[in-house]
């Protein structure tokens, strides 16, 4: 396991949680790389569906897909994550959220706690039974930091009978640093 970043955590999680034929979303589409990754987990026969409310989201995830030849294995949505359950139904393997902004653009327009919870609680349903939510939260900026105390606050909650839920922060990187926060069915 690397512990470089809460976003190799992620990705390790990613590639120890699916196998070919597995279902998986990414409920913050971006620049598209956490949707390859996922595209090229779930293989030929499985499927992953990505959101995003940025149409330069989805334009250059589809462009990348296209390029990399894994468009088919993905349903592309231009829509809120905290909508999810209108376009994919349950049996999910993993849910993939890295908030935040979309990189390289704007840090005025970023995902927001309300529909950020609303979108996890949506996730937690569409999970199959040992299926799991990465959550990758960035508190440097205000918004960050209460998507991560309320996300915090939502996982302790939890009734372990149903969910296990694992904060991980880096001790020594300095404020702001980011926050992988995983959550698994039982």
């Amino acid at each position: 396991m690397s512990l470089k970043s809460a976003r190799h955590i992620a990705l390790e999680v990613f590639e120890k949680t699916l196998v070919p034929g597995d279902r998986a979303v990414d409920a913050t589409m971006g620049r598209g790389r956490d949707t390859l990754a996922l595209c090229r987990l779930v293989g030929e026969t499985g499927h992953v569906y990505a959101f995003d409310v940025q149409e330069a989201a989805l334009t250059e995830t589809r462009a990348l897909l296209e390029r990399e030849g894994m468009l088919g294995r993905a349903s592309l949505h231009l829509m809120g994550h905290e909508r999810m359950a209108e376009a994919v139904s349950e049996g999910v393997k993993l849910t993939a959220f890295n908030l935040g902004w979309l990189p390289g653009s704007s840090k005025g327009l970023t995902t927001r706690t309300d529909t950020t919870l609303l979108a996890v609680q949506a996730a937690m349903e569409l999970l199959a039974p040992g299926g799991l939510i990465s959550l990758c939260c960035y508190p440097g900026h205000k918004e960050g930091q209460r998507e991560l105390n309320a996300l915090t606050e939502l996982a302790k909650g939890l009734l372990p009978q149903r969910f296990t839920a694992l904060r991980h922060d880096f001790l020594n990187a300095g404020p702001g640093a980011p926050v992988a926060i995983l959550i698994e069915k039982q």
